[in-house]
């Protein structure tokens, strides 16, 4: 009995890492979306698994060309904004005609009083919903992946 415990705890033990790097599966990119920011997105780390391969590709990119320096994307973009207070989050989902694959979710919060809202585009994978992209529609307007890939548009 004393061996059988040992054996199942020494097995337990040796898949801790295993579990805790289990990657993140997303069934429903609504709930995923609503619970992240449930739980007050400013305070929360996001798996860096969620991505689709084209946009983790691109924060890849990012990551190496800025080298040991801050880089392009210099703030989160789930609050939009470096930190804050975000507050009043509704989270909508639209889906895409003809493409049961991908969904739109429109997201509209406050963040330390200022009206935001971003879309977040997931697509089904064989690994379950990815997120491919994310644009900002009020106030400071952006782009994800052409922030990673070229930065920021100034308009000059």
């Amino acid at each position: 009995m004393r061996q059988s415990l040992a054996s199942l705890l020494f097995v337990l033990a040796a898949s801790l890492p295993a579990l805790a790097q289990a990657a993140t599966k997303i069934d429903d990119p609504q709930k995923f979306v609503t619970q992240l920011y449930a739980t007050t997105v400013t305070k929360t780390v996001v798996p860096d698994d969620i991505y689709t391969p084209r946009l983790d590709a691109l924060f890849k990119l990012a990551a190496k060309e800025a080298g040991n320096e801050v880089g392009r994307i210099d703030f989160d973009f789930w609050s939009n904004s470096q930190d804050g207070d975000v507050s009043d989050v509704s989270v909508d989902k639209r889906d895409v005609e003809g493409a049961k694959n991908r969904q739109t979710l429109i997201v509209k919060f406050k963040n330390s009083g200022r009206q935001n809202e971003i879309h977040f585009y997931f697509e089904k994978t064989a690994a379950g919903w990815k997120l491919d992209d994310a644009r900002s529609l009020a106030g400071e307007q952006w782009t994800l992946s052409l922030i990673l890939k070229y930065g920021w548009d100034t308009g000059n």
